[in-house]
Order: structure tokens, then C-alpha cells, then sequence
């Protein structure tokens, strides 16, 4: 509680947050971002000014849709330990679908704040998907806006479900391929040495899918 007053952030309410630079924020997520604060009272987003301009318009829009100012809540660029740990205070990273948070998205399920997301089609807007998958928490993919909307409300909502995910985040963090670094480079090891091969045996370049390493190099290194 103390943390957050610190930051300027109220210390009962349920934070949803987004540390996404704001250029990749679009209408239609900001309209769900409102219902959604306007179906959890309590709650507050909380957003980095990033560019700065951007806040007045973004508390402008806000108000046009029925959201008080007083509601969203923005803080200034900190350097990357600092970032991290203020982070914690957070209850759920909110993405943008549209341009996913891909570090921004990482430092937070470092730090052990829940990521949910939705994803379209293109490479921007999965990306935050594989990371949830990757740290054992796809459960936070939803199907569409809609399911997104009602995943933000049900965990802002629901303190059992709340903390399931987020327990289960801290633990996972520690057991699963997402921060697994030499894991990921054994992987990228054995992609190379397949892809000498395929040249090495006079076959065209071609696509392939690299070979899963099963032994988790974090255990017997």
C-alpha cells in the first residue's frame, strides 16, 4: 500500500495497467478499456505518458465516454529496474491488441503482473500470446474484444480467480520455457545445425520447424 502511494496510485483499487507507448493504442480497445473500467468501479488504469501529448487527449476521450479523469492514471518513463519494480504494484497488464506489448509484455510477467490479451492475424498482435502460452498462462488469450472485456471484469472481480493466475504466474516464471534463456539457446543451436545440414546435403533453402530440445539445460548445467 505504501508502494502505491508513492506512485501516486490509490491504494484499495483494483490497477489495471498498460505500459505499451500509447501510438499502438486504437479506438476500438480504448472503448473496451472504458467499459471495462465502467463495469469495476473501483478500478483505475494506469498508463505511461509516453508520448506525453498524448494524456489530455486520451483523459478527453475518456470523459466522452463516461470514465472521470481521475480514473486514468499516467506515469513517466523510469529506467528498466525501476520500470520492473513498480510494476509489481500493478493487478493486471491490459494489452493492445493491435500492436501487442512484446518487451513491455515481458518485463511484466517478470515482475509477475497477469498479461491479457486477444490476437488477430498479424505477427504484431500475437505476440503476447506466445508469451502467455510460454509462461503457462494461455488461459489469458482471449477469443476475441468481447472475451477480453469479460476476462478483465471476472479477474478484477473474483479474488480467488484473481490470484490463482497470479500465484500461479510468480511460480511458473521459474519453471517454464518463457525466461528459460539457455533452454532457448540449445533451440536456436539445433535450428542452426538443421539448417547446415539441409544446406550441407545440396537441398534448397526451405522452411522447416526446429526440433524442441526436451533436456532443460537450467537442470543440468
Amino acid at each position: 500500500a505504501g508502494r502505491r502511494a508513492e506512485l501516486g496510485l490509490p491504494q484499495d483499487a483494483f490497477i489495471f495497467c498498460c505500459f505499451n507507448q500509447l501510438y499502438k493504442l486504437d479506438p476500438a480497445t480504448f472503448d473496451t478499456w472504458c467499459r471495462i473500467l465502467l463495469r469495476v468501479p473501483r478500478a483505475v488504469l494506469w498508463l505511461l505518458r509516453f508520448p506525453p501529448q498524448a494524456a489530455c487527449n486520451i483523459h478527453t476521450e475518456a470523459e466522452a465516454r463516461g470514465v472521470r479523469r481521475q480514473r486514468i492514471i499516467f506515469t513517466d518513463v523510469a529506467d528498466k529496474a525501476a520500470y520492473i519494480a513498480r510494476s509489481t504494484v500493478a493487478n493486471l497488464f491490459l494489452d493492445t491488441p493491435l500492436c501487442n506489448g512484446h518487451t513491455t509484455g515481458t518485463d511484466c510477467l517478470w515482475a509477475g503482473v497477469p498479461v491479457l490479451t486477444t490476437c488477430f492475424r498479424h505477427m504484431s498482435s500475437r505476440v503476447a500470446a506466445s508469451l502467455c502460452h510460454a509462461v503457462g498462462c494461455g488461459d489469458l488469450v482471449a477469443a476475441d474484444l468481447h472475451e477480453y472485456e469479460d476476462m478483465a471484469v471476472a479477474l478484477a472481480t473474483d479474488a480467488t480467480r484473481y490470484y490463482e493466475v497470479r500465484e500461479r504466474l510468480w511460480r511458473n516464471r521459474m519453471t517454464h520455457p518463457l525466461f528459460n534463456t539457455r533452454l532457448w539457446v540449445r533451440e536456436w543451436e539445433e535450428a542452426l545445425c538443421d539448417a547446415w545440414d539441409i544446406h550441407a546435403r545440396g537441398e534448397s533453402p526451405r522452411s522447416f520447424d526446429s526440433r524442441p530440445v526436451h533436456e532443460d539445460p537450467q537442470v543440468s548445467a
